[in-house]
């Protein structure tokens, strides 16, 4: 693959208040290869309601991370059952998004949410049912983490996780790192973090692809490759855990892709169509969810803590990762903006081969989103 482009800055501009919907009221699922959570009594993939009047929808996500801090939330404190939703949550380790968006193509999840690389890609290349119901990350709650022995090798060369942003990124030439698949959101975010700062991703350091993020932290800490790009809190294992530390923080070191349209709920279609009601009580949760990230409490943290995907967790790593995720969503609310979608085609299109063509209006409908609105 040719090298990768160095991102142009982005004009500063004020987003739109009213981001634009169209089209019908869409609904949220997440889908599950593992660890499916029942957040009611079970779903079915008729969406009937149930007994209580409840309604059934399935909802995928790729893992619990806090990339997608608001469905850890929702999942806490119980909002689907809240809204009135019936809802089959599941959570895969898969860490390539292309697999929960082909979920969602083949009818296997009624809404995933996942990178928003893998669904913008998907449409390019012709799966137009898909539509995004909104975002749920308007930031990068990614970092890099190197292992004890880098750190002090580049320590000794006077580059410190103190450093510039500019200077740690110069210091990882020659070294190997490793991430999800080419193509995926995490390899293409850790691809333009490189060039943003002048390191070729495909000549400076060698990336080695890893679809299994256990394999990746297990491989850092065995001292195979010299570190990782993962997601928080998993980012913060190392340092947590005493064996590494975190390098880069997506959020802080790359201001200038920001805001972002990094992580979508969404669904297809015809599948939205015949579900307007659901949909709307999905997008509802959503906004309960943003409305505690708002202030985060020590009670919903530990909410959080409680869940089965993190109670096994390092609890310094957890409390750490909690900490740099948090302050990402201060504002957000699942009303993508024009300025979010542009500076996502922006990243996704560096990193393939014919450009993202289509527009805000023909992948996103808000419907949903607005009219759950409070």
């Amino acid at each position: 693959m040719s090298a990768m482009r160095r991102l142009p800055l982005l004009p500063l501009r004020r987003s739109s208040l009213s981001p634009r919907s169209r089209r019908t009221v869409s609904a949220v699922a997440v889908l599950a290869v593992a660890g499916s959570i029942a957040a009611g009594c079970g779903g079915s993939s008729d969406n009937s309601a149930g007994d209580d009047g409840s309604l059934k929808v399935k909802f995928m996500s790729t893992s619990a991370t806090f990339t997608d801090l608001p469905t850890v939330v929702i999942v806490a404190q119980d909002y689907f059952r809240q809204v009135g939703l019936d809802a089959e949550v599941s959570f895969s380790n898969a860490s390539n998004a292309s697999l929960i968006t082909q979920a969602v193509i083949s009818g296997d999840t009624d809404i995933a949410t996942s990178g928003t690389g893998a669904l913008y890609s998907a449409y390019a290349e012709g799966k137009t049912d898909l539509v995004s119901l909104g975002t749920m990350n308007p930031s990068i709650t990614f970092g890099l983490a190197l292992n004890q022995e880098t750190l002090d090798t580049l320590a000794e060369r006077g580059v410190t996780p103190e450093s510039s942003a500019e200077e740690r990124v110069q210091a990882l030439r020659g070294l190997n790192l490793t991430s999800s698949p080419e193509g995926s959101t995490g390899n293409t975010y850790l691809r333009v973090m490189l060039s943003e700062y002048g390191v070729d991703p495909d000549r400076d350091v060698t990336i080695l692809p890893n679809n299994d993020a256990s394999a990746q932290i297990a491989t850092t800490r065995q001292g195979r490759v010299s570190g990782f790009a993962q997601s928080f809190p998993r980012a913060n294992f190392p340092a947590a855990e005493g064996w590494g530390g975190l390098w880069l923080n997506w959020a802080e070191d790359l201001p200038s892709v920001l805001p972002l349209a990094s992580h979508d709920y969404y669904t297809t279609r015809s599948w939205l169509e015949q579900n307007p009601e659901i949909a709307k009580r999905v997008m509802q949760a959503v906004w309960l969810a943003d409305r505690d990230l708002q202030n985060p409490t020590d009670e919903l943290r530990d909410k959080v803590r409680g869940l089965s995907q993190f109670a096994n967790l390092n609890e310094a790593a957890f409390n750490e990762g909690w900490e740099s995720a948090v302050v990402a969503y201060k504002d957000a609310t699942p009303l993508t903006t024009q300025e979010m979608f542009d500076n996502e085609v922006r990243l996704i299109n560096l990193n393939r081969e014919s450009p993202i063509s289509f527009s805000f209006d023909d992948i996103y409908d808000l419907s949903a989103a607005e009219a759950a609105q409070p």
